[in-house]
Order: C-alpha cells, then structure tokens, then sequence
C-alpha cells in the first residue's frame, strides 16, 4: 500500500487522477493568483544562469509529479533525465500559477530573451473559459502549437469528457523550449494519464518551431496563446506586412486547422496592417470574437515579469476567438470592460455580448456594443463624415479634441492646456457648429470604441466619424455648450503634466444624441459603463 501522500490505494490501481486531485484548480473560474504562495516559488527555485534555472525547475517538478503519482515514478525520472528535489516549491500551485513561476524565472534568468519571445502565460480563469468553448468542437486531435508549460492543453483535459483517453490519444503539443515542453507533457501525463500516457504524449509532442515550413503533427483543431511580439517578415505569410509573430501562428492554424480557440492582442480587428488576417478569417465560415479591455481589469492581470515597466500586470487588450467547424457567421463582442469584483460575471456573461459582424469604412471589423446595432445599420454606410467638413488650412473656425480619451470624447471652442490633442479646422461657422454638436454626443465616443478603443484617438478614426443627415443644430445648446466651457474643464496629470479637457455632464450628452440621432432608437449604457457586468 502507499501512505503519507495522499493516498491509500494499491499501486496497481492507482491510475490517472483527475486534475482536482492532481495539480489543484485554483483561481480556475475566479483568476485569483496566490501572489505570496508563487513568489516563494520563484526565490526558491531561481538561480544565476538559465541553464541552472532549468535544471532547478525540472527537479521541482519532477518532484511534484512523484508525489502526486508515484507509481510513475521511473518514468517521469527518464523522461525528465532529473533526480527529484527533496522537496518542490510548486506543490500546492495551479497549473496557472506553475506557469506564472515559471514564465517569471525565464525572465530573471533571461530577461532579453524573454521579451523578444513575447511569452505570456494563460491565467488558470481564461484558460478554463477557452477550455470551454471546445465543447463547440466535435471530438478529434487537438494541438497546442506553442503550449509552454501546458496551461491551456490542462484545462482543455478538464474539459474533455474523458480525460485520459484525450490525453493519451487526443492531443499534441509543440514548444521550442524543451524544457517548458518536457514540462507540459509529463504534467498532462501525470495528471490524467494512465501508465502508458506518458510515452504516448511524448512520442507525439514535439520541439518544433510552428512557423517552420517542416509538415505538422496531424491534428484537427487548434488551442493557443502565441507569442505577442515584433517578428521579421517572413516569406510565405500572407500576414507577412503585419510583421507580428501572433499574426504568422493564427495564419497558420487557419490554414492547417478545421477549427481553434485562440487567444491574442486585439489589434488584428482594426489594424490596417492585418487586413489580410482578416480576409483569412473570413475563409472560415464563422466564429466568435470576444474582446477584452485592460482597464479597470484585464485578462491578464497579474501575471507580467521581465519588463522594466514600473507595472505588474501585462496591459495587453485581448480578444479570444473561436471558429468551430459549425459556426456559419462571424460574431465580435464590444470591447469588454469589467471591475476585479465582476471577473466571474464577465465570463459567464462575455457571450450575450456579441454581435453579428458588421465591418468599418477601413474593413474593420467593428466592435458594436449590444443596444446600438441601429446606430451602426444608420450610419456606417452615410455618405458625410466629420473629414468632410474640416479644411487642411488654418481658419477662425477651430475645435479642440484630446486625444487620449478613455471614458468620452468631447470637443471644445477654447484651447486647451495639455500635451496632445487635435486641432480641427472649418471653413463656417455652420460647419463648426455642427461638428461641436456631433463632437459632444456619444457618437464619435462610440464610433472610436467600434473601430478602435486603443490608448489614443488616431485622426483618420475621429475624421471618420459618420454625421446623421438627420441631426438638428439647436442654436440654444450651442450657446449653453460654450458657455459651460470653463466650468467643465477637468484636468488629469500623465506624463508628468496636467492635462485640460473639457467632460460634458451625462444628461447633457443624452440631450444632445436626441439631437443627432433624430430617426434612431438607440441605448448608449453600455458605452460607457466602467463596469458591463456589475449588479
């Protein structure tokens, strides 16, 4: 009998556990990250070179996994080519929070490396919300192309129907590190696996380049979080003008893959250097696009090391995408913007939120927030925009937009005091007005929020603001909106100066799209809720 490691059962019938009883499923659904618990982790097991670091890791880890079975004992010792450590500091951790550990010694360890990798770790709660989404998917192989420590491929076992079986016969991983792949496999092994899982994984699993041209592992369907990082143009890419790793691997799996679940940065939905990625996705019949805000939480909230940034969380807005081989059109979420409190809302909620796919002026793939579907049908396709009514040369007719908006955007007749902003030009009087009628409604907030929603408000996205045939310049509100203009102005101090803008009173903003959009029926709520998901 084996005693004192939590078990009580005969060696011959101690097969796979499930992963509740192996690696503990903490933070799975709620994304909590026991931050003193990994630190100790991390000082434990780092050291003055990467080559020590990995040596280290695999001891740990080796370890862990004879602990949790030691009836594989041997073989996990073979495959990993280690003697255990007496003790492992990852005992006890997530399988999210093994990877935190672990992606944070690469970066001690190698700092320039690690940021040229564009590595980032899937925390345990997306992991197990992509994981999800595979129950869209009929049964088949499964890659993980670049699988790390294996954070996504765990959770995706999770949720098979049947565990060991998926393990042993029903997935493939790939990694260039062969020590983050050894990893994954004798962790997927040890977790789910029967006796023989570890030497079927393994015979499957490869140290590979995914972008290489050499012929793939035969697989169905895709699970990934690729590298978020600047790359060479590489011959070959249709995607090759983006000059972004993320790009290269989602071409690849469109192109190789019946279906897949991808998490990435969110630039590809508007970026005019991923048109072609978009025209890729639209190869496939459909799929879902839910996107991610980084403030007031984000996906990847606690979970950044390797950069000099002053920062701890990992700023990335991302999308999560699927296309599932039933999927027959593409849907994309607004940007979704929570609070920490509402984390496990935001995911079992994120799906209400999508719409149809509607695309901008430029192809982008617009961002439209339930509510304001009959905006967009109003005006994507009007013939005047706000460029139409700016003139190039200096005039007496000038409006002021800040262009770093977060939470509105508003124009103002006086200049403001700050570092960045547009300066807007008219060749009337008329023409001034109505653009400072239209500049503080909800639409061009709502408008960037669609195409774009990034740090700044480029010009091509505020010029191509759609103005209502409809809309109506009421002389009164004009007078009412330059008068308040001194009584309005907030300021707010970034790069080490305070900067001026002018922040319209909601009721005011109400007032104002009743006179923009005449004809519509419109609920800008979701615009410009800090939190979509709260109670």
């Amino acid at each position: 009998m084996l005693e004192g490691r939590g078990y009580d059962v005969s060696t011959r019938t101690l097969v796979a556990r499930t992963a509740e009883r192996a690696i503990p499923a903490v933070g799975a659904e709620s994304g909590t990250l026991r931050t003193g618990r990994v630190t100790a982790a991390i000082r434990a097991l780092a050291g003055d070179n990467r080559q020590n670091v990995q040596r280290t890791w695999l001891e740990a880890v080796s370890r862990l996994l004879i602990d949790l079975r030691p009836d594989l004992a041997d073989e996990v010792l073979a495959y990993l080519d280690v003697d255990a450590a007496e003790l492992s500091p990852l005992a006890g951790l997530s399988i999210g929070e093994i990877g935190v550990v672990y992606e944070a010694l690469l970066a001690l360890s190698d700092h320039l490396g690690r940021r040229e990798s564009g590595q980032f770790f899937t925390p345990d709660d997306v992991a197990h919300f992509m994981a999800v989404e595979s129950a869209r998917f009929t049964d088949g192989i499964w890659l993980d192309p670049c699988c790390g420590i294996g954070n996504l491929s765990f959770h995706l076992a999770r949720a098979a129907r049947d565990p060991e079986g998926f393990v042993s016969e029903r997935l493939v991983l790939v990694d260039r590190d062969p020590t983050a792949l050894k990893t994954a496999v004798s962790i997927m092994a040890a977790s789910f696996g029967g006796r023989d899982a570890l030497t079927k994984l393994s015979a499957r699993s490869e140290v590979r380049d995914f972008l290489s041209s050499k012929p793939l592992p035969h697989h169905d369907y895709a699970i990934l979080n690729p590298p978020y990082a600047r790359a060479e143009k590489l011959a070959g890419f249709e995607t090759g003008e983006s000059a972004e790793l993320y790009a290269y691997f989602l071409e690849k799996v469109i192109k190789t893959s019946a279906g897949f679940i991808a998490i990435t940065p969110a630039s590809h939905l508007g970026g005019a250097k991923y048109a072609s990625l978009r025209r890729l996705l639209q190869t496939r019949p459909g799929g879902t696009v839910l996107v991610f805000d980084n403030v007031p939480d984000t996906c990847f909230r606690g979970y950044k090391y390797g950069s000099t940034n002053t920062s701890k969380t990992n700023f990335v807005r991302a999308a999560i995408t699927t296309s599932a081989p039933g999927d027959r059109q593409w849907q994309v979420s607004p940007i979704l913007r929570w609070a920490a409190r509402s984390r496990q809302r935001m995911w079992s909620r994120a799906r209400e939120m999508v719409v149809p796919l509607r695309t901008g002026p430029a192809g982008e793939w617009a961002k439209v927030m339930p509510g304001t579907e009959s905006v967009w049908d109003a005006l994507a396709d009007g013939s005047t925009r706000l460029g139409d009514l700016v003139v190039k040369q200096k005039t007496v007719h000038r409006l002021n937009v800040a262009s770093t908006p977060r939470y509105y955007i508003s124009a103002s007749k006086r200049q403001l005091d700050r570092g960045s902003q547009h300066v807007l030009f008219f060749r009337s009087k008329e023409e001034m007005d109505t653009a400072y009628l239209l500049l503080n409604s909800s639409v061009p907030y709502w408008w960037w929020r669609c195409l774009d929603g990034g740090i700044t408000l480029p010009l091509r996205t505020l010029l191509s603001t759609p103005v209502p045939a409809s809309m109506r310049v009421d002389p009164a509100i004009t007078t009412m909106l330059e008068s308040s203009e001194e009584t309005q102005v907030v300021t707010k101090l970034n790069a080490g100066r305070q900067n001026e803008n002018v922040r319209r009173p909601r009721e005011l903003v109400a007032s104002l799209d009743k006179l923009v959009l005449t004809d519509v029926d419109f609920d800008f709520e979701l615009v410009f809720a800090p939190d979509m998901f709260s109670e």
